[in-house]
């Protein structure tokens, strides 16, 4: 059976339970969770010079061998598939407007290549308004993949491993759910929590490229606008019932923390970005983030796998672990609190409190 939302959200929570498989008593044995950040393969907007000539094929199969077979592959779908809708942000010209309409036949592609879960809380989900939004949704849906984030979609839920994973995903921009609404977002994430084994949340904001590396314990402003207090949020979410926070936004690295048992990635920068993107520097990095849960949510083990993304190309191996070697420093300085280790190899775990 597929579930399909009613008028009513509890009542869809309520059927999606009731729809999903039920539960083999074996089968509650954690949760095995890969990440990545952003993600825009190609886009037919503001002109077909944009569209990548890789095969789909090619990019398919390159994605699978990175993501794996994990329970749950995540990434930040950082455009819309739009179809005909026009474009509605203000453009001089091609070469300064950055909206992004990825062609339909990604869809499949990237279910080809492992995706199961996209956030689309980003600041480009709007570039064609709600008929972009809803095009978005609607595609990846008939692909099998589930995503969450919009006004029109805030939230989802998952069935893996014998266990019910709700999401949500957050950002400061308009037609999404937003993360300055902080008392909201708890609501939503205390939902999910009361009747889901494992939450994941999602949340794309804070300043942006090199110099953005740092997470403050404050609000960040970019272009004048309030990206929001990532540290500040990201705590309520766990307090809320989150068991997994996973940030993107700044396009750069940032450090992780180990919060009341839960992990929290600040931004794992891009992953895999098709021509309009800067990639110098530290914006080429391209971690994914691989994550064992526990059946209550709880942080078991995990690992930061390094790569590169250089330009217009699919991520490569990066056998010098740059991206781990930087999370690890950023973690250290910026969360020395926390009881989280990172090695120079990218391996996390948690620290002896004795």
């Amino acid at each position: 059976m597929t579930c399909r939302p009613p008028a009513s959200a509890l009542l869809f929570l309520l059927i999606c339970i009731l729809c999903a498989p039920a539960p083999a008593g074996a089968g509650r044995a954690g949760l095995t969770i890969t990440a990545v950040g952003d993600i825009m393969p190609s886009s037919s907007f503001p002109d077909p010079k944009y569209l990548s000539p890789i095969p789909h094929g090619v990019f398919s199969t390159t994605l699978a061998r990175i993501l794996g077979d994990a329970d749950v592959r995540f990434g930040n779908l950082e455009g819309t598939m739009a179809g005909d809708a026009p474009c509605l942000k203000a453009c001089k010209d091609s070469t300064t407007c950055y909206a992004f309409n990825i062609p339909f036949g990604y869809a499949d592609t990237l279910k080809r290549g492992g995706f199961n879960l996209f956030s689309l809380a980003n600041n480009h989900i709007s570039d064609f308004g709600e008929p972009g939004r809803r095009s978005t949704v609607a595609r990846l849906g008939e692909s099998g993949i589930a995503c969450a984030g919009t006004l029109e979609k805030p939230w989802d839920i998952l069935y893996a491993n014998g266990l019910y994973i709700g999401f949500a995903a957050f950002a400061p921009h308009k037609g999404v759910a937003d993360l300055l609404d902080r008392e909201a977002a708890v609501r939503r994430v205390r939902t999910l929590s009361r009747i889901c084994d494992v939450v994941i949340v999602s949340m794309h904001g804070g300043a942006e490229g090199n110099g953005a590396e740092h997470v403050p314990r404050a609000s960040e402003t970019y272009l004048g606008e309030n990206r929001g207090d990532l540290h500040g949020f990201a705590h309520d979410m766990v307090d809320a019932g989150a068991d997994l926070v996973i940030g993107h936004g700044p396009h750069v690295v940032r450090g992780m923390e180990l919060y009341k048992g839960r992990l929290i990635a600040y931004s794992l920068g891009n992953f895999f970005t098709w021509a309009r993107f800067n990639l110098e520097g530290p914006k080429g990095l391209a971690p994914v983030l691989n994550v064992t849960l526990g059946p209550d949510g709880r942080f078991e083990e995990g690992r930061i796998r390094s790569l590169r993304q250089p330009y217009k190309s699919l991520p490569v191996a990066d056998p010098s672990h740059e991206a781990a070697r930087e999370a690890a420093r950023l973690s250290s300085e910026d969360f020395p609190e926390s009881p989280l280790h990172i090695s120079d190899q990218g391996v996390l775990s948690v620290r002896d409190k004795g």
